[in-house]
């Protein structure tokens, strides 16, 4: 199956997770075509917005990091990451993120269940 960039599902969330602002999501694939995977997307964060903080459980959320700097609260740490990084937040843990940087933050995000 080949899925072309113009049946992409997009969307803006606002004040996503209790952040700030517009996150932009392009959705890769629908929830009923993926197993054991609830999310495939990209995210794009702009200058000053953030998700918020928010658990996963039975999942686990991978951000690539692909353009711009964000700030990532973990459970009892906080780290910079920037293109190239990858935020692993697994079963029962928290994060959230935010843009630092002078230009949009990207990232491509996935959603595992378990």
């Amino acid at each position: 199956m080949i899925k072309r960039s113009n049946d992409f599902n997009r969307n803006i969330r606002t004040n996503l997770k209790a952040g700030v602002g517009d996150v932009h999501i392009t959705e890769f694939v629908d929830k009923e075509e993926m197993i054991n995977c609830r999310l495939f997307c990209e995210q794009v964060v702009p200058v000053g917005g953030s998700i918020g903080k928010h658990i996963h459980k039975y999942e686990t959320e991978f951000y690539l990091i692909r353009h711009g700097l964000g700030k990532v609260v973990e459970q009892d740490a906080t780290h910079e990451v920037g293109p190239g990084d990858v935020v692993i937040t697994g079963h029962g843990e928290m994060h959230s993120i935010e843009n630092i940087g002078a230009e949009d933050l990207v990232m491509t995000a996935i959603i595992v269940t378990h």
